[in-house]
């Protein structure tokens, strides 16, 4: 890329010169640099996570002006961190989940800061106890979904 600060002729040029060379404005000098190149189109995969940054920072934006979840993500946020940061976090990360079948009760443990709003097991909603989540064991095969404050949904597929 080639600056030109006190040329005549190339002052204040914008545009492309013989599909070769084009000139640009940046902070008040003529910029010389090659055309830009087109990208190829999206994946999937990329489309997916452009949509999961959206809505992860259109959520820290809505959080960050309820007073009471503001206040809660500031409680969390690590040093140095505000409460849109944290807010942002615990939207674009989904809580890692396990599950285990203890005595034909399952329970369902979250990892991280994660706020769980409700898990269900099969077709049954689970009990809160504590620092966990409980269900009696009614099926030999069954799904736990786990629902978060922003919106997460980790679902797991069981077979006993």
């Amino acid at each position: 890329m080639a600056v030109s600060e006190h040329n005549v002729i190339t002052k204040g040029a914008s545009g492309t010169f013989g599909k070769q060379i084009v000139f640009r404005q940046r902070n008040g000098k003529t910029v010389m640099c090659k055309p830009p190149c087109k990208y190829p189109p999206k994946t999937a995969t990329q489309v997916a996570n452009q949509e999961r940054f959206k809505r992860a920072n259109d959520f820290a934006k809505a959080a960050i002006k309820d007073p009471e979840k503001k206040a809660y993500y500031q409680s969390i946020a690590k040093p140095h961190q505000t409460a849109f940061n944290a807010a942002f976090q615990d939207a674009y990360n989904k809580p890692e989940v396990t599950v285990t079948i203890k005595d034909q009760t399952v329970i369902v443990k979250t990892k991280g800061k994660h706020r769980v709003e409700k898990v269900t097991i099969g077709t049954a909603k689970a009990i809160q106890k504590n620092t966990h989540w409980e269900s009696p064991l009614k099926e030999k095969t069954f799904t736990v979904q786990v629902h978060d404050v922003a919106g997460n949904i980790c679902t797991i597929v069981m077979k006993t």
